[in-house]
């Protein structure tokens, strides 16, 4: 792990120090002129860091996000890495250090960068109030309240929090939508409206203490989060609601290890997730009603064990097991004017026995150069009942190869290698609904993981104390791409996830951070992302090449912001150019898209360092949500679409006002 070292550039700015191994270390006094609340708040103040907050596919392993918390990755899955970092005081933090490429004794969880943000040894308890508000011109709210408590001394942290989560559709307003009859062109025209508003809450402990010459962390989270939303579409004499109601439970209990064990580092981890999803779908028109319900139980069992071991300086050779139990007990029912509908797999218990190897060396075998290879193997069975009754076993290679060169301290290449094997949504085994847009999805329990061969490469430059730019290439061939395919049962054809074959991925990634002090506009700062996609794969039904379903063609953001000291205040102006989507189906194609861009602008006021305001108008240009939908009467190969739906709705502006106060 990279030692703290002080880096105060010979004026205002604190600037990044270079350690020999590549690594940035930003001291506290880096961030000090934008007064940050947390953790959080310092990471995004990284040049050309990029936060990942993870993912939640099943087991450990390829699940982190690229930040690590005292050279460990926290435990919890449930609890989210932004909602960790941002109940870190900013006091507690002595440093960051940005590990780019790789580092001896680093676990890089599938990383090419990752930050650490290290913490002060002294003792501090704090504890935080936050509340706040969302406020829409239609009248709604949608609040949010929590606290806090931090407690550290030394090696040992405390944490405990109870938040009261609120949950919002940005896309709420007032709007049309438009049926069209493409035989003879008769325009079926409604007044639209829609809503969507949740009230959930969460509970979160933890703690992380010195035991048996290593440290001992446990974790517990529940959280709570009930989704309610409804369309409403008026016409003389069809008047049409549709209502949504959906919500999720879910409990973690985690306890991890890490210490010496002779000559060799060992880290232990036993994790234990459950939890239950519901989902209450209905239509109702003049005509016909429609409703659809599911609701499922599921549960996570994890035990992991990795050895590291250094035999000399710069090298570092890692090793371990890992062994998951999950399960999915879930069960579906549609019904149209009161008659139920058979689905296929409309019911389905599946549960899975995963066990994977996995070992990695890394190398710095000159002061400029670090290797690191490695690869994971993975076995695992796959048993299903209910609809389909059936037993399968998978494995997997997975290796993987970073080559990072450092020629000098402002700038650095990547290159990297890698097979990456997607996991089964154990969702897509059962039947699901939006009867709001995609309608009715069966299940498909022959599903396979997508899997993906990555190479990439990355050119990272810094200047001017606080800028940073970098691109990245990555190209990626496709083997059993997931997209949707027809299923057949005994009522009908239905669409379901489902593998199409090969397909491939070019993609462009610019992250830029730009000082703004030597263009005129003092402790300025311009951060940027844009992303450039082309993936390509054959379409099941036409045969013609196009994009994966949900594929973005380009994601284009900016954040401008400047710190002003004698005002105690920072200003941000944020911009999305927002997005448009194709998804693919046996007889419709669905094209949701967002215009004009997307725009907040946010004033953060810290009149003491014990209290920070903060208000927000987001969403000033209201944007439209357009959902375009081709419907067929056959399928879409070779035919002209013989409906067109149209859904717009207006966008409302909101204004979020965020008050927060500390207690030493």
């Amino acid at each position: 792990m990279a030692a703290a070292v002080a880096a105060m550039l010979a004026g205002p700015c604190a600037q990044a120090q270079t350690e020999p191994s590549g690594i940035l270390v930003y001291q506290a006094a880096f961030f000090a002129d934008a007064r940050p609340n947390t953790a959080n708040d310092m990471i995004g103040r990284l040049p050309g860091f990029s936060f990942d907050d993870g993912n939640s596919a099943r087991g450990f392993a390829g699940t982190a996000g690229n930040v690590l918390i005292d050279g460990q990755r926290p435990t919890s899955k449930t609890d989210d890495l932004q909602s960790i970092l941002g109940r870190i005081p900013a006091s507690d933090v002595d440093h960051i250090e940005v590990i780019r490429g790789g580092a001896p004794g680093i676990d890089m969880q599938g990383h090419t960068v990752v930050a650490n943000v290290i913490r002060k040894k002294g003792s501090s308890t704090q504890f935080v109030a936050d509340v706040s508000n969302n406020f829409w011109p239609d009248g709604h709210m949608v609040p949010g309240a929590s606290v806090q408590y931090t407690h550290h001394s030394g090696d040992s942290t405390y944490e405990a929090s109870v938040s009261q989560l609120g949950n919002y559709n940005d896309s709420v307003g007032r709007g049309f939508y438009d049926i069209t009859d493409t035989a003879n062109g008769t325009v079926q025209h409604s007044d639209a409206r829609t809503k969507g508003s949740g009230f959930g809450w969460g509970l979160t402990g933890a703690a992380s203490i010195p035991l048996w010459t290593g440290q001992f962390k446990a974790n517990l989270t529940y959280q709570d989060s009930p989704f309610h939303s409804a369309n409403f579409y008026t016409a003389p004499g069809n008047d049409q609601t549709i209502l949504d109601d959906s919500g999720s439970q879910n409990g973690e209990l985690g306890l991890h290890w890490n210490g010496k064990l002779g000559p060799t580092e060992l880290e232990m981890l036993v994790l234990q997730r459950l939890g239950r999803q519901t989902d209450i779908n209905t239509s109702d028109t003049t005509a016909s009603d429609q409703s659809f319900a599911s609701k499922s139980k599921t549960g996570e069992s994890i035990a992991r064990a990795t050895l590291r071991y250094t035999p000399v300086n710069g090298l570092t050779f890692q090793t371990g097991l890992e062994g998951a139990y999950n399960f999915l007990n879930g069960t579906s029912s549609y019904a149209v004017n009161g008659v139920f509908v058979p689905l296929p797999s409309a019911n389905a218990q599946v549960n899975e026995k995963r066990g994977e190897a996995f070992g990695q060396a890394t190398w710095k075998f000159s002061p400029k150069w670090i290797a690191e290879a490695g690869a994971r193997f993975e076995y695992s069975t796959i048993s299903e009942s209910g609809y389909a009754s059936q037993s399968r076993s998978l494995s997997y290679l997975k290796p993987r190869a970073v080559l990072t060169w450092t020629p000098d301290k402002n700038n650095q290449l990547r290159l990297r290698y890698e097979r990456v094997v997607g996991q089964l949504d154990f969702g897509n085994f059962v039947a699901s609904s939006n009867l709001a847009a995609s309608g009715v999805n069966a299940g498909n329990p022959d599903l396979k993981p997508q899997q993906l061969v990555e190479s990439e490469f990355s050119y990272e430059h810094h200047f001017w104390e606080k800028g940073a730019v970098v691109v990245t290439l990555l190209h990626q061939d496709g083997k059993d791409v997931v997209d949707q395919i027809p299923v057949t049962g005994p009522s009908g054809t239905f669409d379901a996830p489902g593998n199409i074959g090969n397909g491939r991925n070019n993609q462009i990634d610019v992250e830029t951070t730009l000082p703004l002090d030597r263009l005129g506009l003092t402790n300025g700062l311009l951060k940027t992302t844009s992303i450039w996609r082309d993936g390509v794969v054959r379409d099941p039904v036409t045969g013609m090449k196009r994009r994966v379903s949900g594929q973005r063609p380009q994601d284009i953001e900016m954040t401008l912001t400047q710190d002003i000291e004698s005002l105690k205040s920072t200003w941000s102006i944020y911009f999305f150019n927002c997005w448009k989507e194709y998804y693919f189906r046996l007889s419709e194609l669905n094209h949701p898209y967002v215009v004009p861009p997307y725009i907040e602008l946010s004033w953060n006021y810290k009149p003491t360092p014990n209290w920070s305001i903060q208000a927000s108008i987001k969403n000033p240009g209201r944007f439209s949500y357009d959902d375009t939908r081709y419907l067929y009467t056959g399928t879409r190969a070779g035919m002209s679409p013989s409906e067109i739906d149209e859904l717009k709705i207006k966008s409302q502006a909101r204004l979020y006002i965020e008050i927060r106060k500390t207690f030493d």
